[in-house]
């Protein structure tokens, strides 16, 4: 097998036949690594970035694993002087969920030492490796932080986030009777309300463009502006094109609840073989009291029990809803390594060290310590 390092449009561009096919065949689902939404991020945001993308081509020169790996800043002050190596959709303010290099289930042990050595073989253009959202049970997993531990120092966890998820049986009702009683009484309860005393109705047929200003317009009612990514550039020019593409393909659910014929819910899914992944909600505030949000995730859950989809993951982010909507957990970590010796890196690493030093300090003051021979309290009288 012979490993390239892509690092043309054109090149890049020439794996298109083949790139979702391989991530079909990998062990990780995902849908931040398709090629769509990959070549979006390209197009938006590779003017910041160099490509540097790993290619293994077996004996017949057909392709049999990428790495989408890119050279440029992350976001974060301290951090955008220092040369990232990382995953295409995978820094910056625009990232993926789950991500991972694409190499088919079962051969791992075969091709990913090879395309994780583009970590070692690019080691004199990078300061820090920073590879986001790995799933932990990936089998690519080991591999990565092998090879960062052999290319640099202080290889390891950087963060692990907690992806809350249940399965998803042949019917809702099925779903239902698996949960407690306080949250079925409750789901039913608003779900009950809402359409009983508000005339509401769920609507999955509604225009292209008019799903992308409605979404937008109802996630933007819970973020102020410049907080949330995915409501500004290029963050939004992604999403609504990726919207407007894979909801005719079948690989985006977005039902909107109307409340007296106006847009009042929805929620943003992606669908990757046969899971669903819940991205981002939106609802209006005005309908505090009827748990749209809630009402929201269940339209989502039923279409997609309709559909077929046996598995459902909220992504990261600790939330009370998707603690009382799952089952189980799964697990991303950040993975992280800084070059040995090159000064920026070094810099960085003794800068971080005295801040994680001084605040510990703060956060722990050294207690005044004892007199060697204190006098003897005096004896009541």
């Amino acid at each position: 097998m012979t490993l390239d390092i892509i690092t043309t449009e054109a090149a890049f561009t020439a794996l298109e036949p083949v790139w979702d096919r391989l991530l079909d065949s990998s062990a990780t689902h995902s849908p931040f690594l398709a090629w769509d939404y990959v070549r979006l991020w390209w197009e938006h945001c590779g003017n910041e970035y160099r490509m540097q993308i790993g290619v293994v081509r077996d004996e017949r020169a057909e392709v049999v694993g990428i790495a989408p790996f890119v050279i440029g800043a992350d976001r974060g002050d301290s951090r955008q002087h220092l040369r990232h190596l990382g995953f295409m959709n995978g820094l910056g303010d625009v990232q993926g969920e789950r991500m991972d290099i694409l190499v088919p289930a079962g051969r791992e042990a075969e091709i990913t030492p090879l395309l994780a050595s583009i970590i070692s073989k690019t080691s004199g253009s990078w300061d820090v490796v920073r590879l986001n959202k790995v799933p932990e049970d990936s089998p690519n997993f080991p591999y990565l932080l092998e090879e960062m531990r052999r290319a640099g120092t202080t290889a390891g966890v950087l963060n692990q986030s907690e992806c809350r998820c249940f399965d998803l049986p042949p019917t809702w009702d099925e779903y239902e009777k698996s949960k407690t009683g306080n949250f079925r009484r409750n789901v039913k309860r608003h779900w009950v309300q809402l359409f009983e005393r508000h005339q509401a109705e769920v609507v999955r047929d509604m225009d292209l463009d008019e799903r992308v200003k409605h979404f937008f317009a109802l996630h933007s009612m819970h973020w102020p502006d410049g907080v949330s990514s995915f409501l500004r550039p290029p963050g939004n020019k992604i999403h609504e094109a990726l919207i407007k593409k894979w909801i005719p393909e079948g690989k985006v659910i977005m039902p909107f609840i109307l409340i007296k014929g106006q847009p009042a819910g929805s929620v943003y899914v992606f669908c990757h073989k046969n899971e669903m992944l819940i991205y981002q909600l939106g609802w209006d505030k005005q309908y505090i009291s009827l748990s749209l949000g809630n009402n929201a995730v269940r339209a989502g859950v039923m279409e997609a029990i309709e559909r077929g989809f046996t598995m459902a993951d909220f992504l990261p982010g600790e939330y009370r809803y998707k603690r009382e909507w799952s089952s189980y957990a799964r697990f991303v970590s950040d993975l992280e390594c800084f070059h040995r010796w090159h000064p920026r890196s070094v810099v960085f690493r003794i800068l971080r060290a005295a801040k994680r030093r001084l605040a510990q300090a703060q956060a722990d003051p050294v207690k005044p310590a004892a007199a060697e021979n204190p006098e003897p309290e005096a004896e009541s009288a």
